[in-house]
């Protein structure tokens, strides 16, 4: 049997996966879990490379300490963070990232509500332990500007669905943006698909490199 036509994921074929995922799911909501938007933050930071359950511990532990406040733990050091984050794994890198975080949010994040969608992503990437899936999430999640995660869950989605899905996260996210552009989701339908796209790839598997 041939290899299936890779698709375009044009705007009707976005709006079409959504409503088919909305069908087959149900709303998902405010998707990502977290008591205000700092405590979003916090999480896609500590989620990077392990599982909820193991950020949601160390999520648990910074705010027995206090420390799940901008300015407590932008006061903090890196080895009174250390037992508290351990659960999330990195004991080397992940410290000092939440202290990059605390930081940053404790001097910058109220003003960082004024910039324009490129310039506040341009500013969270510049943040230590940032990279462009987390940047995406916090920027949706916690500034509730318009963002569509293109994670592994997305890569399974759509490459299942025949699109031809580049190798690296900027490159997908550039192949999505016209399609995303047409569409026109808002702010909470992005936030809603985000949802929808966890829930469908959880069934389906990882594609094999190079399928």
């Amino acid at each position: 049997m041939p290899a299936p036509v890779p698709q375009t994921p044009d705007g009707p074929f976005l709006r079409v996966l959504q409503a088919e995922l909305l069908e087959r799911h149900g709303p998902q909501g405010w998707w990502w879990p977290g008591e205000s938007a700092f405590h979003i933050a916090l999480g896609a930071v500590l989620v990077q490379r392990c599982r909820w359950v193991q950020a949601q511990a160390a999520l648990d532990a910074l705010k027995a300490a206090g420390l799940d406040v901008p300015r407590r733990l932008a006061a903090a050091d890196e080895q009174t963070l250390l037992p508290l984050v351990r659960a999330a794994g990195f004991p080397r890198s992940k410290p000092r990232r939440v202290l990059a975080l605390g930081r940053w949010w404790d001097e910058r994040a109220q003003a960082a509500r004024e910039l324009g969608d490129a310039d506040l992503r341009r500013e969270l990437l510049a943040v230590e332990g940032i990279g462009e899936e987390t940047a995406d999430a916090i920027s949706l999640y916690c500034f509730e500007r318009p963002a569509f995660l293109c994670d592994e869950y997305a890569r399974r989605v759509l490459t299942a669905r025949g699109v031809a899905v580049p190798g690296t996260y900027r490159t997908f996210a550039q192949l999505l943006a016209p399609g995303l552009a047409a569409a026109a989701f808002t702010v909470p339908e992005l936030a809603e698909l985000h949802g929808l796209v966890v829930e469908e790839g959880k069934t389906v598997a990882r594609p094999r490199p190079g399928a």
